[in-house]
């Protein structure tokens, strides 16, 4: 009756149009007061017990630096340098912009972070150049999901906290698939735009394409001092007389506070688009999305404990090793429902509230933990272009002032193809999992 309860409230709560976080809080509180048969003391004692995880500060930090890089400028020179090596082919923009999302992904972790930082700058370039305005809205809206598979990622690190699985690793295994999807969207940018006859830009001259790669160096330098030291070198290497030891030179915590002085040193000393006394407002505005996030995952966190508590996740995982279901039957089914789920819900209460219950069962049918967690970040992409509640077609909308109903019919030729990567990450694991492997072996 309590795991009834508290399914029933939490969708009625979201079908009335309660926030998830709230409604998440609320199911669980009832069910608490009403069945539960553990002291109510026990509400604070979990939820400090599970948040209090050192991977989880990342996300925090993640979100500063993403912040400050948006209005110091880095955002703005990745995508003069995308323009300069993209713009003359046919739908130069667009695929200039695809690629701009890929550079800022890989500072940014978060999908709408990108879809704003990235669409409020080519989104007018594009109309300005006579691009379709659908086709303009469009590529940006599904471009920007890239900003949670490529490293650093927020998803990642909300599912490696949830699973216990290494978020180094799920990093790394992002990559491939990360520049896959790019790949996919921008040829598919190039196609649409020939067919469409779009005007073709002038060509960079190899000087403007050095200029544009010198005046980015250092928005290019963060993400390689990021992820260069949360991997390290694989084997101590020797230079002379010197020898530099192998392994990680910081934890992905770590790293996320690395990139906000980068960002504060680049942004003001280097670029100075931003001055210190404008720091305290970003810091605030930042805050908001952090405490909210923080709030969804406090009461996503009292949820798994009941669901887990009831023994739900295990009863499950046993229902489908008896139904002798096979691997890829029960990965087509994890698609269908998170893609359901994605339309009603954003990626963090995705991951929090799902995974710990299909999680046991993937671990009984012998799936890799790694290959999962892209699954399921790519399913996070797909539910951020989906109505009625994907969060980057309500971003797309506000940049572009179109309306929320054409910003869905734009993005949903685009929807098609992240439709395509997901069932060629779900079913050739090799994607996801070659890198990890050859790197910590």
């Amino acid at each position: 009756m309590m795991i009834a309860t508290l399914f029933i409230l939490l969708f009625l709560f979201i079908f009335l149009g309660v926030p998830v976080s709230i409604s998440l809080g609320l199911s669980v509180l009832t069910s608490f007061i009403f069945f539960a048969d553990y002291p109510f003391q026990m509400i604070g004692q979990k939820i400090y017990g599970n948040i209090a995880h050192f991977p989880l500060m990342a996300v925090p930090f993640f979100i500063i630096a993403s912040a400050l890089m948006l209005q110091g400028g880095v955002t703005k020179r990745l995508i003069v340098l995308a323009r300069t090596l993209t713009g003359h082919l046919p739908g130069g923009l667009a695929i200039a912009s695809i690629l701009s999302c890929m550079f800022f992904a890989t500072i940014s972790g978060s999908s709408a972070a990108t879809v704003v930082a990235i669409g409020s700058i080519m989104i007018p370039a594009m109309l300005h150049a006579n691009y379709d305005k659908r086709f303009a809205v469009g590529t940006v809206a599904t471009g920007g999901s890239i900003g949670i598979l490529i490293p650093p990622s927020i998803a990642m690190i909300i599912y490696g906290f949830v699973t216990e699985t290494s978020v180094p690793k799920l990093f790394m295994a992002g990559i491939l698939p990360g520049i896959f999807l790019g790949f996919c969207l921008m040829l598919v940018a190039y196609v649409r735009a020939k067919k469409l006859g779009f005007q073709l830009t002038e060509r960079a001259t190899t000087k403007e394409k050095l200029l544009a790669l010198k005046d980015s160096f250092w928005a290019l330098l963060i993400p390689v001092v990021i992820l260069g030291g949360i991997y390290g070198l694989p084997n101590p290497v020797s230079i002379g007389s010197w020898e530099i030891d192998g392994g990680a030179i910081f934890t992905p915590t770590e790293a996320a506070v690395v990139s906000i002085f980068m960002a504060l040193f680049i942004s003001i000393y280097v670029y100075k688009d931003l001055k210190w006394i404008q720091v305290p407002k970003i810091l605030m505005d930042a805050g908001g999305s952090i405490g909210m996030l923080l709030f969804i995952i406090i009461n996503a966190v009292m949820f798994g404990f009941i669901l887990g508590n009831e023994g739900v996740p295990h009863s499950i995982a046993d229902w489908i090793v008896s139904m002798n279901m096979s691997p890829w039957v029960f990965l087509l089914l994890v698609n269908i429902i998170l893609f359901f789920a994605g339309d009603f819900m954003d990626a963090t209460p995705i991951i929090l509230i799902f995974v710990p219950i299909l999680f046991p069962s993937v671990v009984a049918l012998g799936i890799d933990p790694i290959h999962f967690g892209i699954i399921v970040v790519v399913n996070m992409e797909l539910g951020a272009i989906t109505p009625p509640i994907g969060m980057n077609l309500f971003m797309a909308s506000t940049i572009s002032k179109m309306p929320l109903y054409e910003v869905m019919i734009a993005a949903l030729p685009w929807t098609l193809v992240i439709a395509f990567v997901l069932m060629v990450i779900t079913y050739v694991p090799w994607i996801s999992t070659v890198l990890p492997n050859l790197y910590f072996g």
